[in-house]
């Protein structure tokens, strides 16, 4: 905190020194900054990118009740106050932020921006290509293969993704579950809780440039996640890599915005269970239109998870000031 109250005088400089229109902090402690900056001749733009006081407290075991938090919380409605404009994920997001400011923040100055993804680097790959990864992968081409991609966590929920499996294995024993991470080696504790085989759960670690590909040989991805408060606030960009992909998905549909795919039948919701899961992959993800559906999910990723949609986002909530 000491930091980004000292800091204020560098991005002042830098702002001065870069001729720039627009001072956009993301966060706290950026935010701290800004407040104690004072005054500003540029329009300020608060990137309120989810709830961090309250993950602290749901992940990392800050208390509720102590000072830290409190200070946290009145550096976040004191800057969504003197922003100009304040970009938040979901509408969740929005509602709270209005709440914690007050009335003397107008709705129209926090405003919904996606996390979108480059929908050139998430893209469906050519069936040859397709092919060479599973074969790689030791997956035959007509046997399901269910992907997660991301970091390896208890709020990642893990066990979920190999609860599915079993469900589909019961239909269709060739099938197998792709883990890609970064952290490989996390992922044993994070499984030991439930019984699996190694056979079944393929564990890789790739170059980010080739996750795509590994991503679009699937044939379902998985994104689940826990329901805590702050979690209300934040939009996955899994979800938008994996439709972008032409994967559909199966996850938590109360995390980020995903009505669109939920409406366009390219995401399930946890709460049918693993079982309708593993049928709606056995009956429509595996059979004749599922290239029509890979089309779909495709589609629905460019219209609300692009880095173009994005880029509308930022440039309305711009014009705005």
């Amino acid at each position: 905190m000491a930091t980004a109250v000292v800091g204020a005088r560098a991005v002042r400089s830098a702002a001065a020194a870069f001729g720039s229109d627009v001072i956009m902090p993301r966060s706290l402690m950026p935010a701290l900054a800004i407040l104690a900056g004072r005054r500003w001749t540029q329009p300020i733009i608060f990137d309120a990118d989810g709830l961090p006081a309250d993950e602290r407290v749901e992940f990392a075991g800050l208390d509720a009740n102590g000072a830290p938090y409190r200070l946290l919380r009145e550096i976040e409605a004191s800057m969504v106050r003197k922003a100009d404009i304040t970009l938040a994920r979901t509408d969740a997001a929005r509602d709270i932020l209005l709440a914690r400011a007050g009335p003397m923040v107008s709705p129209a100055r926090v405003r919904i921006v996606t996390n979108g993804r480059d929908a050139t680097l998430f893209a469906p790959i050519p069936q040859a290509e397709r092919v060479r990864i599973r074969t790689e992968l030791g997956v035959a081409t007509d046997a399901p293969l269910i992907v997660y991609a991301g970091s390896v966590g208890p709020q990642y929920r893990l066990d979920e993704s190999v609860g599915l499996l079993a469900a589909v294995r019961r239909k269709r024993p060739d099938a197998k579950l792709l883990i890609l991470t970064g952290s490989p080696d996390l992922v044993p504790d994070a499984l030991a809780a439930v019984p699996y085989s190694p056979h079944h759960v393929i564990v890789r670690r790739v170059p980010p440039d080739a996750v795509s590909a590994y991503l679009a040989c699937a044939d379902l991805a998985t994104a689940y996640r826990n329901t805590g408060f702050s979690m209300r606030a934040v939009a996955p960009v899994k979800v938008a890599e994996y439709l972008l992909c032409g994967t559909p998905v199966v996850g938590t549909a109360a995390i980020g915005d995903v009505r669109s795919a939920v409406a366009a039948g390219v995401f399930m919701d946890e709460s049918a269970g693993h079982d309708a899961a593993a049928e709606w992959l056995e009956e429509r993800l595996m059979r004749a239109d599922a290239e029509d559906i890979r089309r779909h999910a495709r589609e629905i990723g460019l219209a609300h998870f692009s880095l173009d949609r994005a880029v509308g986002d930022y440039a309305t909530a711009l014009e705005a000031i």
